[in-house]
């Protein structure tokens, strides 16, 4: 993976599941970058993936954790140039959402675009099959949440032209949803985009052997 695209998806994974945060104390700053996933769900993501972008794009070597009592897999570490690399890239410090965008960096190519949106897929999207009245039990649907409209907006019109079709919708209080419903839509994405995360790939795979071949 050329470094620029590895970059790109780590972006998109701190977008989704990470931030940087410089929180003051006893008169010293600290500058910490964080990320995580279900130690459950995400461990290889978290624990294999995740470090080698960091190594790949900017030679640090980060080592994930599990949260005691929790099922929750983190990276953190205080790193002030890394943490400034980030920030100068296009990461806000602090509540993210409010300021979430995609960075500049990102827009300038079409292939960091692509491997941007499966970082964010890999943290705060997933793959559903629903219940449908037709020919086939399941229906695939892609979808990605976040708490900023503008954010997915910014997601969908990449999308749009690269030939998705899909649609934005409230889900509950503060969140938002994007959604590219249907079996195009997913051969598109396994085409285009695909994803890094086993979670992810276990549910492609799923649906392939199930549905895709009798579409």
């Amino acid at each position: 993976m050329e470094k620029d695209v590895a970059c790109a998806e780590l972006l998109g994974i701190m977008c989704g599941d990470g931030c940087l945060s410089n929180p003051q104390r006893k008169n010293h700053v600290k500058y910490y970058v964080y990320c995580c996933g279900n130690k459950l769900k995400d461990f290889e993501f978290v624990s294999t993936h995740i470090p080698f972008l960091f190594l790949h794009c900017f030679g640090k070597s980060v080592i994930a954790k599990i949260k005691n009592g929790e099922n929750t897999i983190y990276i953190k570490f205080s790193d002030k140039a890394l943490f400034s690399k980030l920030h100068n890239l296009g990461l806000p410090i602090g509540v993210k959402y409010s300021n979430l965008r995609i960075p500049s960096f990102v827009l300038k190519t079409e292939e960091r675009q692509l491997a941007f949106i499966r970082g964010v897929f890999d943290t705060d999207g997933c793959v559903v099959l629903s219940k449908q009245h037709r020919a086939f039990a399941y229906y695939p649907r892609i979808e990605i949440c976040s708490k900023s409209f503008l954010f997915l907006s910014q997601l969908l019109k990449i999308l749009k032209r690269n030939e998705f079709f899909g649609s934005l919708s409230r889900q509950g209080k503060g969140y938002y949803r994007l959604e590219l419903p249907g079996f195009e839509n997913l051969k598109r994405w396994l085409f285009l985009i695909g994803s890094s995360n086993k979670r992810n790939l276990s549910k492609f795979e799923q649906v392939s052997k199930t549905y895709l071949n009798a579409s």
